[in-house]
C-alpha cells in the first residue's frame, strides 16, 4: 500500500512538473519563436512576365499590440520580412488587441509600419479588434501613416500585371460583404484580402484565385477538447496553412497563424509565423 501511494505521489509530482514545463514554455518561448513560411503558388491566370515572371507577398496579421507583444518584439518581424525583399505585403487585420486599454505609444507601431519596405504596395483591411474602444476611428490613420493603403470594401487594380486586391471589412464587427468578392474579373488575377477565414466559402461561385485571412491564431492555444470550444466565430473551420478548392477557378485560401496574443498571454502549438507566398504562371 505504501508503494502504491509512493508510486502516485511520483506520478502527481512528474504530471506537476509537466505541467509546468508547458506552462513556462506556452507564455514565455512559443510567443516569440517567429517562424517564416514559404509557399509557391502556380496559376496560369497569373500574368507576371512584366515582374519576372514571379511576384512575392509577404503575409502578417494578428499583431495584437499590447504589454505581452511589444513594438520591441515586432522588430524581428520587420527584420524577416526586408531581407526577403517583397514585392507587396499584406495585413490582414487586428493591430492593437484592446485600443482602449492600450498603454504603448501609437507612433511606435506607425514607425514600425513605415519601415517595412514593398515596392508595389503594402496593403491592410480591418479586424474584429480594429473596432470598439475607438480603434474604428483610429486604425486607418495608423496604417496609413504606415505606408499601408487600407481597403475597406475596395478594389485595387494593379493593371500592368493583371491583378486585383479585394478588400473585404471585418465581417464580425465592420460592415464587410463576401458579395464584394464578385468584382473580381475574369482576365484578372484576384487577390481577397478578410479577417475571417470561414467566408470563404460563400465565395467560391465568383473570381477568387486567393484569399488571405487570419483572425485564428492557429488556434494559439492548441489542447484537445479545449481548443474547438474557444475558436473565433467564422474562425471555426479553417484554422491554419492552405486550403485549396475545386470549383470553377480553384480557389485557394491562406490562414496565418498571426503574430500576437488575445484573451491570454500563451501560444502552445500555434507559432506565430511571418509567410511569404510567390506567385508564378
Amino acid at each position: 500500500m505504501i508503494k502504491f501511494i509512493k508510486t502516485i505521489f511520483e506520478l502527481f509530482m512528474l504530471i506537476l512538473i509537466l505541467i509546468t514545463i508547458a506552462f513556462g514554455y506556452a507564455r514565455y518561448i512559443e510567443p516569440y519563436q517567429l517562424r517564416t513560411i514559404e509557399l509557391s503558388l502556380e496559376d496560369p491566370q497569373l500574368q507576371v512576365s512584366a515582374h519576372e515572371n514571379k511576384l512575392k507577398i509577404a503575409v502578417f496579421s494578428d499583431t495584437h499590440f499590447s504589454d505581452w507583444y511589444t513594438t520591441d518584439d515586432f522588430q524581428e518581424v520587420i527584420t524577416r520580412i526586408n531581407e526577403q525583399s517583397p514585392d507587396m505585403v499584406f495585413f490582414v487585420g487586428d493591430l492593437i488587441d484592446n485600443f482602449n486599454t492600450y498603454t504603448g505609444d501609437v507612433n511606435q507601431i506607425i514607425d514600425c509600419l513605415s519601415r517595412i519596405n514593398a515596392p508595389l504596395g503594402k496593403f491592410a483591411v480591418y479586424g474584429n479588434h480594429d473596432y470598439g474602444g475607438g480603434a474604428e476611428w483610429e486604425y486607418e490613420g495608423i496604417m496609413q501613416s504606415g505606408g499601408f493603403t487600407v481597403l475597406t470594401g475596395d478594389y485595387y487594380a494593379l493593371d500592368d500585371l493583371k491583378l486585383a486586391i479585394i478588400g473585404i471589412d471585418d465581417i464580425l464587427i465592420g460592415g464587410g460583404s463576401p458579395a464584394i468578392a464578385s468584382w473580381g474579373r475574369e482576365d484578372y488575377y484576384n487577390i481577397i484580402l478578410c479577417h475571417e477565414p470561414d467566408i470563404v466559402d460563400e465565395i467560391l461561385d465568383y473570381n477568387v484565385n486567393l484569399m488571405i485571412s487570419g483572425h485564428t491564431h492557429g488556434g494559439q492555444i492548441n489542447i484537445p477538447f479545449y481548443t474547438s470550444k474557444f475558436l473565433p466565430p467564422y474562425g471555426e473551420k479553417y484554422l491554419k496553412g492552405l486550403f485549396e478548392f475545386e470549383n470553377h477557378i480553384n480557389t485557394k485560401l491562406y490562414v496565418t497563424s498571426g503574430i500576437g496574443m488575445t484573451k491570454l498571454p500563451f501560444r502552445f502549438l500555434a507559432p506565430p509565423d511571418v509567410t511569404f507566398i510567390t506567385l508564378y504562371n
